[in-house]
């Protein structure tokens, strides 16, 4: 099975920036949102099943919560694979 990265852009649906793995007949959405606070939520979202969250959770920079979206989304592929 070979996945597929959609990479990051601005996403104002999400207020903040959105990107995507594909593999097989899934496909997962990874976003990241700007709070007011200063933090920045993310989360993976599962296409399949319609709003459900594989991961979320924040962290303090925009890279940091890229870097943990990415990783719990490439766990999803590989207990996939």
């Amino acid at each position: 099975m070979e996945l597929q990265h959609l990479p990051w852009a601005k996403d104002d649906d999400v207020c903040g920036e959105a990107a995507g793995f594909a593999f097989g007949d899934r496909s997962l959405d990874l976003v990241v949102t700007y709070c007011a606070d200063g933090t920045f939520a993310w989360e993976v979202i599962d296409d399949l099943c319609a709003d459900e969250r594989i991961a979320f959770g924040t962290a303090a920079s925009v890279a940091e919560a890229r870097r943990a979206a990415e990783a719990a989304g490439r766990r999803t592929f590989i207990r996939a694979a």
